[in-house]
């Protein structure tokens, strides 16, 4: 099976989760709608104050993040391959009364449906490097969307995460290549879905670098963090903010990269 097929498959199961996840606690979509912000204080650090910028959030799902930028004022488009989850993020713009513009697209066709050099942010957050098969094509992709002058912010869970289990055994090579099919039937948020099969890629920090660089884009700033989003596994503990910890914080769990178009 090549590439092609695996992302077409990996868009049927995203629709599955686009629907699932607007009802999911995980996401709490009710919190955002009165006035809950889903972005995390790192990110806002990171890109400043964004009013009146335009701003492109690749693989956006049902744009939760994309909303909470534009309630600090940026202008948004949001951009997912799969049509469920740009449908939800439409109807929840308009539900909440937020101006946005979603697209149904696969990111490397983005130059092709909306204007290049065009915007002044673009940023890809949580779960999203692992589904695509090409990252040197994904850099030049958001090097061509950005204006001279224009930031990517990325934030990533670490390619590390994927290389233990629980018990921090390490159970696969960090240099592994080649898409990994799995058959899932749950989704991350924990609610039960069809069976089926998903395809992921793997990457690395240094050739998330190096494909920044390769699309001429000077990376600023590179951030290896030792907090989750979720509890991935019992010992995790909690801190004030909502993240999560594991004892002695041994592993670097989430990474956050800014980078500018010169």
């Amino acid at each position: 099976m090549g590439d092609r097929e695996r992302v077409e498959r990996n868009r049927d199961a995203w629709d599955l989760r686009a629907v699932a996840h607007v009802s999911s606690g995980f996401y709490d979509v009710d919190g955002f709608r009165a006035g809950r912000s889903s972005l995390r204080v790192f990110e806002v650090e990171a890109l400043g104050n964004v009013r009146g910028k335009r701003l492109l959030h690749l693989m956006c799902h049902f744009g939760l993040d994309t909303l909470s930028w534009a309630r600090l004022g940026a202008d948004v488009t949001g951009v997912d391959f799969s049509g469920e989850a740009v449908g939800a993020a439409q109807a929840l713009a308009a539900e909440v009364g937020l101006p946005a513009q979603f697209v149904q697209a696969d990111v490397y066709d983005v130059a092709d449906v909306l204007e290049p050099a065009s915007y002044d942010v673009v940023v890809a957050t949580y779960g999203v490097l692992v589904w695509l098969p090409d990252l040197d094509r994904f850099a030049r992709v958001v090097a061509r969307m950005l204006r001279p002058g224009g930031v990517v912010f990325l934030a990533e869970f670490h390619p590390l995460q994927s290389m233990v289990d629980g018990e921090l055994r390490v159970r696969t090579s960090y240099f592994r290549e080649g898409a990994a099919d799995r058959t899932v039937r749950t989704s991350y948020t924990g609610q039960e879905l069809q069976e089926h099969v998903q395809s992921t890629w793997p990457w690395t920090v240094s050739g998330l670098v190096n494909a920044l660089a390769g699309a001429g884009l000077r990376v600023e700033r590179l951030d290896e963090l030792p907090v989750d989003l979720r509890r991935r596994s019992p010992e995790m503990i909690q801190d004030s903010n909502g993240f999560w910890h594991l004892p002695g914080d041994l592993l670097p769990l989430l990474l956050t990269c800014r980078a500018v178009k010169d």
